[in-house]
């Protein structure tokens, strides 16, 4: 069979071609190897410099500063029972859609996701911390602030494990710890209130309200117990009957006594020393009688008082039969919402709360020189090449023709 010698001998000049290209590139690397070595070696101590320079500078002033990320895991139960619903009707089932997530069978973990990232609760953090000064934002100041707070705040929710794990990104490590600690306190409200939790919200207001109803009624029985200490007796109705007692034992006296002064003036016409003492006697006892209807004797309030009295001393009753009832009340319906609680496996539980790191999380500076200084071996090498495709162009006269446009 024929074979074309002109197709042979090019194929084989390709060959050699191909084969002094190599030898050429590592014949460029070799002769430049100082260049790339020495250029290199350069960039690698300038950037350890600039990474300590960045370590010395206060965390305010370093362009690198170090950054903590301290972390919070709560474990989420994905017991839904009226999850969609709940989250259709707060509000939030445009918000999970946008995010991507099915609101007629999202997961209670991402639900958690999507309120910690939600803009309730960034601008709630923003009243607290004051991103948007800490942050220097001038412009777009709500959008900006949400956008910026995002980039530091993480909230990632592992499907396997049911662990949710928040976290925050700061140069202040103790500040990034209360960051966090807020943010799981928003969304235990926020995620109780959604949740469907309601025997735990119910049970927690019965409870205040309970402390509130008891302190009413240890108000009222000190007041009841105030007023029959100052009048003397356990009920209006008795004091009523002991007024009436006393009234009528002291107007039969001063019957007795009026009696007893004009039988005696029947057979005595002169003021000898037993009608006067008779008449002293009525006196005493006619002063009493009426310190006794007007009340200012002391012992026992006036007759004009006792509407009054027993108006004050009624309502006092009332009121604490009020509140005692309303207690009775209560109470049943604690017990209930107690057993209601208890009988729900609650869906947010804290596992560790956020602590101030005592180790950074970045950045990791001996990467980054190690990457740089790769990085700048490799640009050097291309440097190389570049020199010497220069060095080249420049010694072929016919290179240089065309390039001035003569050929």
């Amino acid at each position: 069979m024929d074979t074309n010698p002109d197709l042979t001998s090019v194929a084989v000049k390709q060959e050699d071609d191909d084969e002094i290209s190599l030898l050429d590139l590592l014949a460029t690397v070799l002769k430049y190897r100082k260049f790339i070595v020495v250029s290199t070696i350069v960039v690698a101590v300038l950037t350890v410099l600039v990474m300590l320079v960045s370590l010395l500078l206060p965390p305010q002033l370093s362009y690198l500063p170090n950054l903590f990320t301290p972390k919070s895991t709560m474990l989420i139960s994905e017991s839904q029972s009226g999850m969609s619903g709940a989250l259709s009707s707060s509000g939030l089932g445009g918000l999970a859609s946008l995010a991507g997530i099915n609101v007629g069978g999202s997961t209670n973990g991402e639900l958690a996701t999507v309120i910690v990232r939600s803009n309730t609760t960034l601008d709630e953090l923003n009243d607290e911390f004051d991103f948007t000064t800490r942050y220097k934002i001038k412009k777009s100041v709500r959008t900006e602030t949400r956008a910026k707070v995002l980039t530091h705040l993480s909230a990632t929710f592992d499907d396997t494990t049911g662990i949710l794990t928040i976290s925050f990104e700061d140069i202040d490590p103790e500040f990034a710890m209360r960051v966090v600690n807020r943010t799981v306190e928003i969304l235990d409200r926020r995620f109780m209130a959604i949740s469907g939790s309601q025997a735990q919200g119910e049970k927690r207001v019965l409870e205040n309200k309970l402390v509130d109803v008891q302190a009413d009624i240890n108000r009222l029985q000190s007041e009841i117990q105030d007023f029959t200490i100052r009048h003397g007796v356990l009920s209006v109705e008795a004091l009523a009957t002991e007024q009436i007692t006393v009234l009528a034992r002291l107007r039969s006296e001063l019957i007795m006594k009026e009696i007893e002064i004009e039988s005696y003036t029947q057979f005595s016409t002169i003021e000898d020393p037993v009608i006067t003492r008779l008449r002293t006697e009525r006196s005493s006892i006619q002063n009493a009688l009426n310190s006794l209807e007007s009340g200012s004797g002391g012992m026992l309030p006036g007759q004009k008082d006792i509407p009054a009295l027993a108006f004050e001393y009624t309502t006092l009753q009332r009121d604490i039969m009020v509140q005692t009832e309303i207690f009775k009340l209560l109470t049943q319906q604690y017990e209930l919402a107690k057993l209601n609680a208890e009988g729900q496996a609650p869906s947010f539980q804290v596992l560790e709360p956020a602590e101030v790191p005592d180790k950074k999380s970045g950045p990791g500076r001996g990467m980054i020189t190690i990457i740089i200084t790769f990085a700048a071996f490799f640009l050097f090498v291309l440097a190389a090449f570049v020199l010497e495709a220069v060095k080249n162009i420049k010694n072929d006269p016919v290179a240089m023709a065309r390039l001035r446009g003569k050929a």
